[in-house]
């Protein structure tokens, strides 16, 4: 039998567990891109002749397969399945539905922007939109690690 009394050893396991609900930098870092890329995307469109995006929906497909593919590699690799849904982690929802806010105001004030011919305000826009909507994400994630390791995540 272990020294360690029966709540630490509870409290480790959700420590343990709670450190898959993070991502590695190698993957935050192409998440950034991804971002400012997919965020940008009306500006960048702009600068294209009028009938040339035949391989923008291919693209965006290929980032929303790997995307998938990777975090089933990783659930699989790791043998943990934390809950899918966000409604699964109290604290995190909120900051989830924010950032769901702000990511869809920022795109569509982008988007409008640059419908307005006002692409030179978009560009300056665009970082603290993708930084913004970063921050929310990380903040989302680690609003999840502690719902996790405080037991509050359900299944």
């Amino acid at each position: 039998m272990s020294g360690t009394p029966e709540l630490d050893q509870v409290a480790e396991a959700r420590r343990k567990i709670a450190a898959h609900a993070g991502f590695p930098r190698t993957y935050w870092a192409v998440y950034g891109v991804a971002l400012v890329l997919c965020a940008g995307l009306s500006i960048w469109m702009s600068y294209l002749p009028s009938g040339d995006t035949t391989y923008l929906p291919w693209a965006l497909a290929a980032l929303a397969v790997a995307s998938a593919v990777y975090s089933a590699v990783r659930r699989r690799r790791s043998g943990v399945y934390l809950p899918r849904r966000i409604s699964s982690y109290p604290k995190a929802r909120r900051i989830w539905i924010a950032g769901i806010v702000i990511t869809a105001c920022g795109f569509l004030g982008i988007h409008q922007l640059v419908e307005h011919a006002h692409r030179d305000i978009a560009l300056y826009l665009l970082v603290p939109v993708a930084v913004v909507v970063f921050a929310v994400q990380v903040a989302t994630r680690r609003a999840m690690r502690a719902d996790i390791e405080a037991g509050l995540a359900t299944p």
